[in-house]
């Protein structure tokens, strides 16, 4: 059985308590921004859009909020119906004298944090509860690796890498969200850099024991030199693909040969 530690980043816990006060608070920003007046506020709260979009930015925010395999999507669809409702409002509902100002900046800010969540959704290791919304390539490798902590030091193996974290397989007791400075080398480039555990594991069927590291600072070298690294990861991962492609391919075609000759016979 499987046992993990996670914490959803501190801007998602925010954002999902916002969608799940949507009724209320979006109400009061439509009117604010786009000077509504009372009766066209009772209106829009009162319409069948309105309740169906709070019902479900109200789910959307649970789902942020326990880590749904289905959130991500559902607060892009929830995006796009903000924005489309935005035009509606402001050429059928506001009083305000220009209009664009406050479309602009409301269109921009639904745009600007959907972005900001896909950045925070990037899990750069491998994370069986939060695996839906990794989109940062990871490839698996087993690398040695030196951390310390607070003058503690701890060692493990780099289990798989991504330009912005990895999984250290590790039996040292680190703790999520503790600092760490992580050394290790990958294709004669030596590393070292500030990180910060977001997930820990015990040992389970699938899952070794051990700990997700995001990188929190990296020298402009180091950037380079990990973006090098992944490029050439990428590239032999490529090539393994295309080798059990063409192994697949072989055994298939003479296995169909077998049976034909098998026929003939």
């Amino acid at each position: 059985m499987l046992k993990s530690e996670a914490r959803n980043p501190r801007f998602v816990t925010i954002l999902a308590y916002i969608l799940l006060s949507f009724p209320l608070s979006y109400i009061l920003v439509l009117g604010s921004f786009y000077n509504l007046t009372l009766p066209k506020m009772v209106s829009i709260v009162f319409s069948f859009y309105y309740i169906a979009h709070s019902v479900f930015a109200v789910i959307t925010g649970f789902a942020l909020k326990k880590m749904k395999p289905f959130a991500w999507h559902f607060y892009v669809f929830h995006s796009f119906v903000m924005i489309v409702a935005q035009f509606v409002i402001a050429y059928r509902y506001s009083e305000a004298h220009i209009r664009e100002i406050p479309l602009g900046v409301i269109c921009a800010t639904i745009v600007g944090l959907l972005i900001f969540l896909k950045l925070e959704l990037r899990v750069p290791y491998f994370s069986p509860k939060i695996a839906w919304w990794e989109s940062d390539p990871r490839y698996k490798i087993s690398v040695p690796v030196e951390m310390t902590s607070d003058d503690h030091f701890y060692k493990g193996d780099i289990m798989d890498i991504s330009s912005s974290g990895c999984f250290v397989k590790t039996k040292d007791p680190l703790k999520v969200d503790q600092e760490i400075l992580i050394k290790f080398s990958l294709f004669d480039h030596k590393f070292e850099c500030q990180g910060r555990v977001v997930w820990r594991t015990e040992s389970g069927v699938t899952h070794p024991k051990g700990v997700g590291v995001r990188f929190n600072t990296l020298t402009k070298q180091n950037q380079a030199e990990l973006k090098d690294t992944v490029k050439k990861l990428k590239s032999l991962s490529r090539k393994f693909k295309d080798i059990r492609v063409e192994e697949k391919t072989s055994t298939m075609e003479r296995k169909i040969k077998e049976l034909a000759s098998q026929k003939k016979a």
